[in-house]
């Protein structure tokens, strides 16, 4: 999409499999360490390490009802001269999961930190409630999370790595001005196709 802007913005989508509430604690300890916050191994990368990007996230989402999808869902934003610098680290990212012992003891820390001293007060236990039935489960998933981040290894991530975000092919969408955009970077990705801001927005 052409926008009158200075930076770059970049989502990548990738549809996976159906949701299953056995994986929910492996996928919280992988969002920690892999690309949830400032201390994950995406945002030291790309942010920290090489200044390709001024906001990056990358997860693994899980749906709001049960029998609906996981998806892979990758941003970026940036400067648009960086765009092929910043396309690239995600990519090698999503291909290769560098090794921190360090920051997954950070990550599995966290999670177990947060979950111990988090409380759900008044109208926040009735809206766990309701979203834990609608993914048919029967009890607060935080025990499975907490139990599972315990016990769970870096190889454990590095599997679940492999085997949901390696060689996958996803859905690009690009927000930013385009004589500042590098399409021949764009096309190597894919076909681009151009959306009007009346398409997107309606007016």
């Amino acid at each position: 999409v052409d926008y009158d802007m200075t930076q770059a913005e970049v989502i990548m989508l990738t549809r996976d499999d159906i949701y299953n509430p056995e994986q929910v604690p492996l996928i919280a300890l992988f969002n920690e360490y892999y690309g949830g916050g400032m201390s994950s191994v995406v945002f030291q990368e790309l942010r920290e390490a090489k200044a390709l990007a001024y906001s990056v996230l990358s997860v693994y989402r899980t749906p709001k009802q049960k029998d609906k999808h996981n998806y892979i869902f990758s941003y970026i934003g940036t400067q648009a001269d960086k765009l092929p610098e910043a396309l690239e680290g995600i990519s090698e990212l999503m291909d290769r999961l560098p090794e921190s012992p360090e920051l997954f003891l950070s990550a599995k820390n966290g999670i177990l930190q947060k979950i111990a001293t988090e409380r759900l007060t008044r109208s926040e236990v009735l809206f766990n409630y309701e979203e834990a039935k609608r993914l048919g489960i029967d009890h607060d998933i935080r025990q499975d999370v907490f139990k599972g981040a315990r016990t769970m290894t870096l190889d454990d991530v590095k599997a679940f790595h492999k085997s949901h975000f390696r060689n996958r092919n996803f859905v690009m969408l690009v927000l930013g001005k385009k004589e500042q955009l590098d399409l021949e970077t764009l096309q190597k990705y894919g076909p681009i196709k151009e959306l009007s801001l009346e398409t997107i927005f309606g007016y």
